[in-house]
């Protein structure tokens, strides 16, 4: 009767302490023998950035509460190694050793560095990551020559090669080419007569970096015509420049590239002059129509171009060892400090 009150009296207090906010000691805590993480690279939807992984815990007992990085994602390299230091904090019942031995860190789609146990009881892992980046989409596809059978497509960035798949107009498949560069003749496989197509995209090849890389998704080309008539031609409209292509067919709104250059025709079809801002980003087409790439020089204000065309903001490594500023109009600094580092009258980066 003794034993049985008693122990009435002693789950009473502890049901009281409990209420009250009390936790057990840390020796009443399970200890985490074995810790496991698991990296996994995330992909943005239409490519050409790098993300972070998802870390996750790969067993129980404990979570991952916090990430750093010891550079920025916007500084990140595809497969240039970075290192996440994860913090891991156990659950209420649970509790971290003093120290871990190697052996007792597993570390999934990353390279395991170090882990020490904090003074509040969480744990932190340090581990070697290789980004990965899936390749981003070509901005335009079209065809160069007055025959219409070169076909041609701006570069991707990352890209270790390009994989072509030609259509018929009616989509009857035609062939599959994998190439370096970034232009095609065609003609061989457009022998029987009608309308062509072709899609293109970025993929990751099969050298040491392709790893680090992931296909890219497929753009498709504006339909050219293996005959007909070849009279190619500017037109001088009260509105502005026209093209009609070998085909007779007026150009319409969006990128084309014309005897080695690229133009942008707006909605009513005629080729666009000076700045525009076309698909988020800011392009300059001189009197000509012509797409600008390099140096610009505005009323006495520098802009730099691209070899896409597409305006350069923030820093810019224009080569190696020399950087460059422009603000977010496109300008160029100079004379100036950005960042802590000092720009000459020339724009250039003197301090590092």
């Amino acid at each position: 009767m003794f034993r049985e009150k008693g122990k009435s009296i002693l789950f009473g207090a502890a049901a009281a302490l409990m209420a009250l906010g009390y936790a057990p000691p840390a020796w009443a805590a399970t200890a985490i023998a074995n810790v496991r993480l698991i990296f996994d690279s995330q992909y943005d939807g239409e490519g050409g950035r790098l993300q972070e992984p998802e870390i996750t815990a790969g067993l129980s007992g404990y979570t991952v509460s916090e990430v750093s990085w010891n550079r920025a994602v916007t500084d990140w390299t595809p497969g240039q190694s970075v290192i996440a230091s994860v913090t891991l904090t156990p659950d209420a019942d649970h509790s971290f050793s003093s120290i871990y031995a190697d052996e007792r860190i597993t570390v999934c789609g990353a390279e395991y560095v170090s882990a020490r146990t904090e003074i509040d009881g969480s744990l932190l892992v340090k581990a070697s990551y290789a980004p990965v980046l899936k390749l981003g989409q070509t901005a335009r596809a079209g065809w160069s020559d007055l025959e219409g059978k070169t076909a041609v497509w701006e570069a991707v960035p990352y890209a270790s090669a390009y994989q072509l798949r030609l259509y018929r107009g009616d989509g009857t498949y035609v062939a599959t080419l994998t190439l370096k560069g970034t232009s095609v003749d065609l003609s061989a496989y457009m022998a029987q007569g009608g309308d062509y197509y072709y899609e293109v995209r970025a993929v990751a090849g099969n050298g040491e970096s392709a790893a680090f890389k992931r296909n890219g998704a497929y753009v498709t080309s504006a339909a050219t015509s293996a005959a007909g008539d070849k009279t190619a031609r500017w037109l001088d409209s009260p509105e502005g420049w026209r093209y009609v292509d070998e085909n007779g067919r007026l150009a319409d709104s969006g990128w084309r590239f014309i005897e080695g250059t690229w133009y942008y025709f707006g909605e009513d079809g005629c080729a666009v002059t000076g700045w525009q801002e076309i698909g988020g980003k800011w392009y300059y087409m001189d009197a000509g129509c012509r797409m600008q790439t390099g140096w610009l020089e505005q009323d006495g204000a520098w802009y730099y171009l691209d070899s896409t065309g597409e305006m350069v903001t923030g820093w810019y490594e224009m080569s190696p060892a020399f950087w460059y500023y422009f603000y977010e109009d496109g300008t160029m600094a100079a004379d100036t400090v950005i960042d802590g580092y000092r720009l000459g009258s020339d724009g250039a980066r003197i301090d590092g």
